[in-house]
């Protein structure tokens, strides 16, 4: 019975440190929605099948969020009209590149790193989007049968 106690414990410790993460990334897509309106999202992320995820990542870049609070911005863009792609790029390249951890990468390693791992994010990330935009099924889970048992 104590091992699920220390199970519960620490998950409910996780949670705490991650909550304030995630309250940030509620406020940053808030701020998106009420600034940037659907039309334009649409617009600039929504149509095309390259172009969106450039742009998506380019725009992930700066913003400093980490992977908890990356989550509800992606979701918020994807709702207002980003395709796929554009919005898993933008999952990858923000947490990856931020202006926070480009300065721990120079204050922790070399110059030359916190050059490359920018430019290895970005990479990442436009591959990831435009492998999604090309390969990937639109629309997530298959609908739901409509009789019992399948068929």
């Amino acid at each position: 019975m104590t091992i699920v106690y220390e199970i519960l414990k620490e998950s409910w410790i996780l949670y705490l440190d991650v909550a304030i993460y995630m309250l940030f990334g509620f406020l940053v897509a808030g701020i998106l929605y009420v600034f940037f309106k659907a039309d334009k999202i649409k617009h600039y992320l929504g149509t095309g099948k390259i172009k969106p995820v450039f742009l998506s990542a380019l725009f992930g870049i700066p913003l400093p969020l980490c992977s908890c609070g990356v989550v509800p911005v992606a979701t918020g863009l994807k709702k207002q009209g980003a395709n796929s792609g554009a919005a898993l790029s933008f999952m990858i390249a923000t947490p990856e590149s931020g202006v926070d951890s480009i300065a721990v990468s120079y204050a922790m390693l070399d110059p030359i790193m916190t050059v490359v791992r920018p430019v290895a994010a970005f990479i990442t990330a436009v591959s990831t989007g435009i492998a999604q935009n090309f390969f990937g099924k639109e629309g997530g889970a298959s609908p739901v049968p409509s009789k019992p048992g399948g068929g």
